[in-house]
C-alpha cells in the first residue's frame, strides 16, 4: 500500500486543487490512504481524505520570512511525529497533481524514487555553501516515492536546509522560489539517499499522457493560442471547454477530470436538501 500525502495552506486556491486531487485518487482506485497536511488558520474545510492540521510556518516564526513552501517540511515533521503512516511507502505530491491511473511503485528503505526536472541543475555556489556531500546532490522534483523511515530521517534536515538557503541572501537570489526543493536535495545527499530518477508524472505542456499523474503547474495552450487552461485563472467549478487537437495531449485527461468532478459538484448542489425552517420559539 502507498500513503499519498500533500501540503496546503488555508487558501481557497489550494482547497479546490486538494478536492480535485482527492477525487482523482478515488476515481482511479489508487491504493492506500490520502492525507492533506493543512497549515492554515481557522477551521479546515471538509475533505474526503484525512486532514492533519499543522501550525503554519510561513511567515517564519523567527525570521518572519514569508515563504509558503516552508509549510511542507514543517507539516511533514509534525505529521510523522504525531500520526505516522502505517504503510511503508509514502508518495509525496503537490496539490496541483491529479491521478489518471494508479501508481503502483513502492520504495524500499534507502532507495527513493523521484521525478527528474530539467531546471533543477545544481548551482556550484549554493551547493558548496549548504551541502557537506556535494557529489551526491541531484535535483529532484515531485512526485517523490520514499520509504517512511527515510522520510522521517530527512524531514527535519529538509527544513533546516531550506531555512539556511533562505537566510543566505546570495543563495536565496540564485535559487529563488525552489529553495525548499534544494533543501530536500541537500538533506537527501547528506543522508546518503540516492534517488532513482524516473518519470512519474506528465506536465500539461507535454504531448503525452502515459504516466499515473499529471502535474498542472504550467498552463496548457493550443497551437494558435486561442485555448488556454491555467490553474491560476480557473474558477472552480466551471466547466472547461474541451482542448483543441493541437493542444498538448496531457491536457485532455486533466480537463476531463476537472469537468467530471465539476459535474458531481453541480449535481450535489442541485440535490442538496433545503434546510428546514426552525419553528418559532426554538
Amino acid at each position: 500500500m502507498i500513503h499519498t500525502v500533500f501540503s496546503v495552506d488555508g487558501s481557497h486556491y489550494q482547497r479546490w486543487q486538494a478536492d480535485l486531487l482527492a477525487y482523482s485518487h478515488q476515481r482511479v482506485g489508487q491504493s492506500g490512504s490520502l492525507t492533506r497536511l493543512w497549515s492554515g488558520d481557522g477551521r479546515p474545510s471538509a475533505f474526503s481524505g484525512t486532514t492533519f492540521r499543522a501550525a503554519p510556518y510561513s511567515p517564519h516564526p523567527v525570521s518572519g520570512d514569508d515563504y509558503a513552501p516552508y509549510n511542507k517540511p514543517s507539516a511533514l515533521i509534525a505529521w510523522l511525529r504525531a500520526a505516522p503512516p502505517v504503510d511503508d511507502t509514502v508518495l509525496l505530491v503537490d496539490p496541483d497533481c491529479v491521478f489518471v491511473a494508479p501508481l503502483t511503485i513502492e520504495a524500499s528503505r534507502g532507495n527513493p524514487i523521484a521525478q527528474p526536472l530539467s531546471y533543477m541543475l545544481p548551482d556550484a555556489t549554493v551547493v558548496a555553501r549548504h551541502c557537506r556531500r556535494p557529489s551526491l546532490v541531484r535535483g529532484v522534483g515531485i512526485p517523490i516515492v520514499i520509504h517512511r523511515d527515510d522520510l522521517s530521517a530527512l524531514a527535519g534536515l529538509w527544513l533546516e536546509k531550506t531555512e539556511s538557503i533562505r537566510d543566505d541572501p546570495q543563495s536565496r537570489e540564485l535559487v529563488g522560489w525552489v529553495a525548499e526543493m534544494w533543501g530536500y536535495a541537500f538533506a537527501a545527499a547528506e543522508l546518503g539517499l540516492r534517488h532513482e530518477m524516473r518519470a512519474l508524472a506528465r506536465f500539461t505542456t507535454e504531448n503525452c499522457a502515459d504516466l499515473p499523474l499529471i502535474h498542472y503547474c504550467y498552463a496548457s495552450t493550443d497551437a494558435d493560442g486561442t485555448w488556454t487552461w491555467d490553474k491560476r485563472s480557473y474558477r472552480p467549478w466551471q466547466r472547461v471547454d474541451d482542448p483543441p487537437p493541437s493542444t498538448p495531449s496531457a491536457a485532455a485527461p486533466l480537463v476531463a477530470m476537472v469537468n467530471e468532478y465539476a459535474a458531481t459538484r453541480a449535481y450535489r448542489t442541485v440535490r442538496a436538501p433545503r434546510a428546514r425552517r426552525r419553528p418559532r420559539g426554538c
